[in-house]
Parts: structure tokens; C-alpha cells; sequence
């Protein structure tokens, strides 16, 4: 028999909303919005309405000539005695009527230009950007004068008008929504509907649009207002509508040597003109914030500056770096605090490590700490640095502290470098803030920091960009430009997340390094407990915003209190620990043979030296075969090549020679409906469940689109439901956006996405290690029970090796675009043959104080080249 729950979310999904009713709730909690649709509604009924039910037209003369409002005439005549009241009905029908039209071939064009433009990029994005230019170089109210009065003496004066306009103002819109585009087109979510079997135009106007709708919406709603004070303008110049005919650009323009003296027939047009663009603004802006998900409906006012209320007393006296002494930080629209009564200190010299999930609040209090809060958070306690109350400083007095006492570095290095500045120059910037400093100078002082941080070719890399180099090198180099004022804090927040293990251990490397130069004090912000037992001195858990524990570093890993830190410690992964797995299944036959696989790229000109080589060798020669059932891990550290693999397999990739045989079908020479057809037996689950998703679309959406793309409509609901219930989440979910589930729930309907169709192999790339440690073992025991409950196989790529070795039967390890070793999970693990691998394994940090700090002991982690780099002969000899 159904729970009572159960029936009720059954019944919720019988009635499920559809996008268009949760977009008119969100338009109708904004007030703004339904106030100007309220005005426009009116304004447009008296357009319409008004003129059938005055008793005068606008072109019926009365001997009433130039006359004051009045009852008869409630915004008086014009010079020829015509009603103003019926004028202005008649000029709104038109300046509405243009507006509109103007409006409407503007967005159309420039949205679809915009996205085939971004979509497709290369050659069809220069033609239509050359267009775009070529449109622009035109004098628009000059060429719509004369084109509008040609038209208009050909007998088509509003529509001529209307498409003269529209013809020259689509160019801002396309512009929008290809720079819009262009940044979407990469994302996981666009590449889960390619690998879906999804076609161009599906993915332009589903995934795109929608996701740019606000931006044309906004537009559309500004062009609005752009046509009408055109025509306002054309018709004052006297190219727009002409008599007997009217407008409100043209009254304007009949009454302005009259303002003075007949101020009547002026102000009228123009107030309504105001009205209309306003009114159009904020209906524009409702339906931007309607149309997407992640918009608050309620739209409280936020403060505009953050308000600190600090204790009336002096900062304790006391030996600590930093004290903090009963912090909660606030934000207005939030039912608690973000967090709560926090109570810390850090000794100089000492490295403290805050360790929680994600939402705890551990990089909100570190931001406390570095005075860099949100805007709108409100801040109740103290800390104190080095003695001093800091939460009391302004901006002057903080620039004191930021950078030079206080050094922060942050989870993703491509936020804290500049993008449009050389590595040199952002050196260089940094010393000028201690004082003048020759150029030559900066360049010798950061070579020899990044030598420090065993960056090679120092020399060479002060003059690349940031995205010219790999996350691991960005890391260090921002930990070196740290280290240049020597700080008395380092606040690193999550400096290794999402790293592979090797380059994990390169940053943390330099990191000691830095605090051993600096011999500044650390604040370790992570939830992987393996890193802190090898850094840290003390640990304080937190958990919903509060500290639920702290001890040395030694005492919590041996004598864990809180039954919280019990279980993140009991999650830990460990390699080589015993796990509870079945037996795999005996191999069955071959689905997918990956034979001869190469791929490669060209570098930019721009990054090559004259004569030098462009070609990046990023896979070379790759040999698999994956069976029924199956699960093969894919192992290596950034650029070995193990996404490109992914991407290749998936048919992202043209592999530029070797085959890709799924089910006895060479997918890499297949025609689009070859492809299209084993599309249906294939499905990827991506690691960000961020971005993976779709944000404009409602679980129902994304579960059914597979369904949908291969035409497989009958039974889609009942599909969705079971995938649902597979991975544990209620029916009620069908109905809500990806922004309302957390991140691992995000996950889980990646994966019933993923089995919707009954997939024969599921690319799985890098699946949790976006996700905290216990939604890491949720997932973990989620694909695994999958695997057990149908002959599925898994193409499993992760840096998290025990995560590899736990999921997978076989294992292959990457290195330089090539698979230099595969094999049983149980020998790659236990008795690995390539000095590379081995190299892995002995990377992996212990979650144990003692035996990780033995494990570091004489230890220094070598910097591996990657893909990009030259290879020698023997590319391992000399580790």
C-alpha cells in the first residue's frame, strides 16, 4: 500500500506545472512588472478602444481652433482645431504599431544571427560579424529617412518605416546573443545534448535561446523604446509618418515651436511617450526575472554596503594571529545565519585547517577574516589580527593588511590571475604595490619565486598568459606571488579541489614551502581530510555554520569526538582500504574497441615561436577494448590526455586517425544517422553538476529529452518516474529546476538522465569530485548498485585513485596522450609495472597523521610534463 507521502508526490505529478505557469507566478509577485503591464495594458486599450467610442476622429476639423483643455475637449485642439484627445489615440495606434514591428524583425533577426553566429564560431561567425560591422558603419537616421520617405511615397509609410528600422537595429541583439552563446556552447550541458544525438538546430533553440532569453528579452524590451523616439525623431525631422496620417513623433513635432504658448498640444504626446518606454522597461525587466528560474520572485532589497556591529570592547590581549571571538555573519533575505557564534585563533606560525561540506561556512568565515565579505552581509563579533580590531577598518586603512599581511589564494587560480595581463605583468604589479621597482628587477625576483615553487622555465612563462598553462601552474604561481610581501597570514580556501592527485601534491608542496619561507601562520580551508593530516597542526569541524570540534591534529584523527567528524573520518577514501564490492561479473563481449586512437590539436600562431612546431599531440595511438558489464578507469594527471579520450569516444571529437567501434559500428567515419542511432545506447554523466544540467529546464525536461530526440515519446513519464526512483529522489523533483537541488542530488539526475534510454555504456567523467566526501560515497554506492542491477559498462575517468579503484575491473593509466600501462584493478594497484604509475599511488595522501608525515618524509614531487610539453625519448627515465 502507497505512504500517504508517496501518493502525494504521485498526485503532484499528475498535476505538474509547466514552464509558462511557474514563469507567471515569478511575473506576478513582482510589483514593478505589474504596474507597468497595468499602464501599457491601459494605454493600449485606449489606442485601440478609444477612437471607436470618441465622438471625434483625428482628422475631423472643429471651429475651436488652438484650444485649452477643456470638457468637451479634455487636452484641447491643434492649430486646425482637430481634438487633441483623438490625435493622440491615433498617434499611440502608430507609434505602438512601429514599435512593435520595429521590435519584433529586430529580435528575430539578430537572435537567430546571434546563435548561428556563437553556435558555430570559425568561418560563419566572421561572415556575420563582418556583416554586423558593415551595418554599423551605416548613419542609421539618415538611411531610414531616405528609405522611409521613399516608402512612404510609394504608399506604405508605417510599414516602410517599421522595416527600415528593424533592418538596421537587429545588429545589437545579434551581438548580445552571440557573445551570450558563445560562452554557453562549451558547457557540459550543451555537450550532453550533442551526445544525446540532439541536432544543431534542437540545441540553438532549446538549450540556447532559452538560456539567452533574458538578455533578448531586456533587449526586445529596450528596442521598444529605441523605435519609438526613432520615429519620434524621423517624424520631427519630417521623414516618419506624414499627414493626414499621425503620430506621437509627429505631434511632437507640429507642436514644439509651440511649447510655449500652446503647451497642450507638446506635453500630451510626450508624456505618453515616457509612459510607454517606461511601462515596456519594467515589463521587460518582469519577464526577464520571469522566464529565469534562478531569480528571486520576492526581489528584497539588499543593503547596499556591509553592516558590521562590533562589541564595544578592546580586542583581547593575547599571543594569537588571529582571534575571533563570537562571529555570525547574516544575509537580509536568509531564515538563519550563515554562520554562527564562530570562535577561533590562530598562533603565528601555526597552520589551522577548517574542515566541513560545502555551505558549512568555511570560506565565509576566512572572508571575515580578510575583510571581503558580500555585499549585504551583516557581520556581528570580533576579530581581531595581531591584536587589532580589524572589523572596524574602512577601505584605506584594510589596504594595509590585504596582500601584504594578509594573503589569500583561492579554489580556481583562473579567478585570482588576470586574464588579459602576462604572468610578468601581474608579478610586477604586485611588487609596485611595497614600492617602485625597475622592470629587471621584478623579473629577477619572480623568477627566482616561481623557482621556489618548481615551476619549469620560469623564464619563459612570465611571458605567457594564464590560460596558456595548466591549473596545477597557475596555482603555484599564485601561491609565489603570495609569498612576495611575506605575509603574516596565508588564507588558502580549497587550493587543490578538482586537482589530480600528482599536481594535488605539487600545490600543497608549495605551500609549505611558502609558509616555511614566510614562516607565516596558515588558515587550510578543505574538506578532504587526507591533506590535512599531512599540513595542518590544529582542525576545527564545522557544520552548518557552527564549530562542532577542534584538536590537535593528532588528537582528532586518534580520538574524534563529534559523531559528525566520526563520520567524515569513516568516509574518508582510502586507498587500498578493504571495500565491500562484489565480485565482478565475467567479461562479456566487446562493446566498444578503441583502436589506433590519435588526436590532435593545432597551437595559436600567436603561441608558437617562428618555426616551431603547433601540432599538441594529445592522444597517440590509444588501444582498448571495453566488454558488456564492464567498468574501465581511466587514470592520469591534467593534460594526459583523459577528457580528450572521453570527448573522442563520445563523438565530440573527430579523431584525426584510429577507429571508434561501438557495438561493431566505426562511429569515428559513421554518417549523422549512424551516429544519431547509437547515440540512443550511449549517455555521459559530467563532472560538474553545476553546468551538466540545463538551468532552464525543469527536471521533467531534462529527464525526457532523450526520449524525445530519438522519437521514443510513448511511456516518457513512466520512464522518468523509474529513473527517478532508481537513484533515490522523489517524484516531486519532476517539477523544480537543477538551482533547487544540492549539488549531489544534481548528480543523481544527471545519472537518471544518463539511464533513461537503458544505456549499453555510460561515460563517466570525473563524476564526484565536484561533490563533498559523503555525497561522494552516496554516488559511489549509487553506480555501483546500477552496475549490479543491469549489464551496464562504465567508461570511468577520475584523479581520485581510490575512487578508481574501488568503481572499476580494469584500470588505464595516461600519460602524455598515451596509455602506458592497462590492466586488473588489484595488479595496478598492488603491483604496478610503470614508473608513472607508481608515481600516482605514492602521491595519494594518507588520512592519518602519522602515517602521511612519515609518507612526506624526504619527499619532493617532481613536476611531470604534460601533452603540450616536448617529450623526450623515454619521457619517465628521468624520475
Amino acid at each position: 500500500m502507497a505512504t500517504p507521502d508517496l501518493a502525494r508526490d504521485r498526485s503532484r505529478e499528475e498535476r505538474s506545472v509547466s514552464r509558462f505557469q511557474l514563469a507567471l507566478r515569478r511575473f506576478r509577485a513582482n510589483p514593478m512588472a505589474i504596474l507597468g503591464l497595468v499602464i501599457l495594458t491601459a494605454l493600449v486599450l485606449v489606442a485601440v478602444f478609444g477612437p471607436l467610442v470618441w465622438h471625434y476622429g483625428y482628422t475631423e476639423i472643429t471651429p475651436e481652433l488652438s484650444s485649452p483643455p477643456t470638457w468637451q475637449h479634455p487636452l484641447g485642439t491643434d492649430t486646425l482645431g482637430r481634438d487633441m484627445l483623438a490625435l493622440v489615440m491615433r498617434g499611440m495606434q502608430q507609434s505602438l504599431l512601429i514599435a512593435g514591428t520595429v521590435a519584433l524583425i529586430a529580435c528575430a533577426l539578430g537572435t537567430l544571427l546571434g546563435v548561428i553566429s556563437g553556435y558555430f564560431g570559425g568561418l560563419v561567425d566572421a561572415t556575420i560579424m563582418r556583416i554586423v560591422d558593415l551595418v554599423l558603419t551605416i548613419p542609421t537616421i539618415a538611411l531610414a529617412a531616405f528609405l522611409g520617405n521613399s516608402m512612404s511615397k510609394s504608399g506604405v509609410s508605417w510599414l516602410g518605416l517599421s522595416l527600415v528600422l528593424g533592418a538596421l537595429f537587429w545588429t545589437s541583439v545579434a551581438r548580445l546573443v552571440r557573445g551570450v552563446s558563445l560562452s554557453l556552447r562549451d558547457l557540459p550541458f550543451i555537450k550532453a545534448a550533442k551526445v544525446m544525438g540532439a541536432g544543431n538546430a534542437r540545441i540553438m533553440f532549446r538549450h540556447l535561446v532559452p538560456n539567452v532569453a533574458d538578455h533578448i528579452i531586456v533587449s526586445t524590451a529596450l528596442l521598444v523604446g529605441v523605435a519609438i523616439l526613432s520615429e519620434t525623431g524621423l517624424s520631427f525631422l519630417g521623414f516618419g509618418v506624414r499627414p493626414p496620417d499621425t503620430s506621437l513623433g509627429l505631434l511632437i513635432s507640429s507642436a514644439q515651436s509651440a511649447v510655449l504658448t500652446r503647451p497642450w498640444m507638446f506635453y500630451a504626446p510626450g508624456l505618453l511617450i515616457i509612459l510607454i518606454v517606461l511601462s515596456i522597461n519594467y515589463v521587460g525587466e518582469g519577464l526577464r526575472d520571469a522566464f529565469n528560474p534562478k531569480a528571486s520572485p520576492t526581489n528584497p532589497l539588499v543593503t547596499s554596503r556591509i553592516l558590521r556591529r562590533t562589541k564595544a570592547t578592546k580586542a583581547p590581549v593575547s599571543d594569537a594571529l588571529v582571534s575571533i571571538d563570537d562571529l555570525t555573519v547574516v544575509f537580509p533575505s536568509a531564515e538563519k545565519p550563515a554562520v554562527s557564534g564562530i570562535n577561533l585563533s590562530i598562533a603565528k606560525g601555526e597552520v589551522l585547517a577548517l574542515v566541513g561540506e560545502s555551505g558549512s561556512g568555511k570560506s565565509l568565515t576566512s572572508l571575515a577574516i580578510a575583510g571581503l565579505l558580500p555585499i549585504g552581509a551583516v557581520q556581528t563579533g570580533q576579530v581581531s589580527f595581531d591584536g587589532k580590531d580589524i572589523g572596524r577598518l574602512d577601505f584605506r586603512q584594510w589596504r594595509a593588511y590585504r596582500g601584504r599581511r594578509i594573503a589569500t589564494i583561492l579554489q580556481d587560480p583562473s579567478t585570482s590571475l588576470n586574464p588579459v595581463l602576462t604572468i610578468g605583468a601581474q608579478f610586477e604589479e604586485s611588487f609596485r604595490i611595497a614600492g617602485p621597482i625597475t622592470h629587471a628587477e621584478a623579473r629577477r625576483r619572480a623568477v627566482e619565486l616561481m623557482e621556489l615553487m618548481a615551476i619549469r622555465n620560469p623564464e619563459a612563462r612570465l611571458d605567457q598568459y594564464p590560460h596558456q598553462m595548466s591549473g596545477g601552474i597557475r596555482q603555484r604561481i599564485v601561491i609565489a606571488m603570495a609569498m612576495i610581501h611575506n605575509p603574516d597570514l596565508i588564507i588558502a580556501d580549497e587550493p587543490t579541489t578538482a586537482l589530480d592527485v600528482t599536481v594535488q601534491a605539487q600545490v600543497l608542496d608549495a605551500l609549505r614551502v611558502a609558509r616555511e619561507r614566510t614562516n607565516a601562520a596558515m588558515l587550510f580551508i578543505t574538506h578532504d581530510l587526507a591533506l590535512v593530516a599531512g599540513i595542518a597542526d590544529r582542525v576545527a569541524v564545522m557544520r552548518n555554520g557552527e564549530i562542532v570540534e577542534q584538536q590537535d591534529v593528532f588528537s582528532l584523527f586518534a580520538n574524534p569526538r563529534d559523531p559528525y567528524t566520526i563520520r567524515l573520518l569513516s568516509l574518508a577514501p582510502r586507498l587500498g582500504a578493504d571495500v565491500a564490492t562484489p565480485a565482478p561479473k565475467a567479461a562479456g563481449e566487446t562493446l566498444l574497441s578503441v583502436e589506433n586512437l590519435s588526436r590532435h590539436f593545432l597551437r595559436p600562431r600567436s603561441q608558437v615561436a617562428p618555426g616551431g612546431d603547433r601540432t599538441i599531440h594529445a592522444l597517440c595511438g590509444i588501444d582498448f577494448k571495453l566488454a558488456r558489464g564492464e567498468t574501465l578507469g581511466i587514470v592520469g594527471e591534467s593534460g594526459s590526455g583523459k577528457t580528450t579520450l572521453l570527448t573522442t569516444v563520445l563523438g565530440l571529437y573527430r579523431p584525426t586517425t584510429g577507429r571508434v567501434v561501438f557495438e561493431g559500428v566505426d562511429l569515428a567515419h559513421a554518417d549523422a544517422a549512424t551516429r544519431k542511432q547509437a547515440a540512443r545506447h550511449m549517455s555521459v554523466v559530467f563532472q560538474d553538476p553545476y553546468t551538466s544540467l540545463d538551468p532552464r529546464m525543469t527536471v521533467t525536461e531534462l529527464l525526457e529529452e532523450p526520449a524525445r530526440i530519438h522519437g521514443m515519446t510513448q511511456g516518457m513519464r513512466k520512464r522518468a518516474l523509474a529513473a527517478l526512483d532508481r537513484v533515490r529522489l522523489p517524484s516531486s523533483a519532476l517539477e523544480r529546476f537543477p538551482h533547487e537541488f544540492s549539488g549531489g542530488q544534481r548528480q543523481r539526475i544527471a545519472i537518471a538522465r544518463a539511464l533513461m534510454l537503458d544505456p549499453r555504456l555510460v561515460v563517466l567523467d570525473e563524476p564526484v569530485s565536484a561533490l563533498d566526501v559523503s555525497i561522494q560515497r552516496d554516488i559511489i554506492e549509487l553506480l555501483g548498485e546500477l552496475k549490479r542491477d543491469s549489464d551496464v559498462a562504465y567508461l570511468l575517468v577520475a584523479h581520485d585513485l581510490a575512487v578508481v579503484a574501488e568503481l572499476s575491473d580494469r584500470i588505464g593509466v595516461m600519460y602524455g596522450g598515451q596509455m602506458v600501462e592497462l590492466g586488473d584493478a588489484g595488479q595496478i594497484m598492488s603491483a604496478p609495472r610503470h614508473p608513472y604509475t607508481r608515481a600516482l599511488l605514492d602521491a595519494v595522501p594518507i588520512p592519518d597523521p602519522v602515517l602521511e608525515r612519515a609518507r612526506l618524509t624526504g619527499i619532493r614531487v617532481p613536476s611531470w610534463p604534460t601533452a603540450a610539453d616536448p617529450l623526450p625519448p623515454c619521457p619517465i627515465h628521468q624520475h
